[in-house]
């Protein structure tokens, strides 16, 4: 990631999610906030991008999204309900409270 010095204390773990597919692309944007898809899309690569058999009916998770079999999943598996019954708010910054639940959620699974 060109955005990101290799000295920084968060290097190595940039480097890993490189190397695992969990982070791709150029750049990595360390210092803007994740929105709630974003995380969920890390958790979902981290642990292997599995399928999911379930469809969601959020209004605002598009089919053709990167991120919306990662939405699928995580709701499947119990690690997300979203924000409301319709919708998820994949634009929303997620809170680090918000990404701790998260990640316990799944790594809990």
């Amino acid at each position: 990631f060109c955005d990101v010095n290799e000295d920084v204390y968060y290097g190595e773990a940039v480097r890993w999610a490189g190397i695992m597919g969990v982070a791709d692309g150029t750049r990595l944007e360390p210092s803007r906030p994740c929105t709630r898809a974003e995380v969920v899309e890390y958790l979902w690569r981290a642990l292997g991008s599995p399928d999911a058999d379930v469809k969601t009916n959020f209004t605002d998770v598009p089919g053709g999204a990167t991120y919306a079999t990662a939405v699928a999943w995580a709701v499947e598996q119990g690690i997300t309900n979203g924000t409301s019954k319709t919708t998820f708010s994949p634009n929303t910054t997620c809170t680090r409270a918000q990404i701790v639940t998260l990640l316990c959620r799944a790594l809990n699974n």
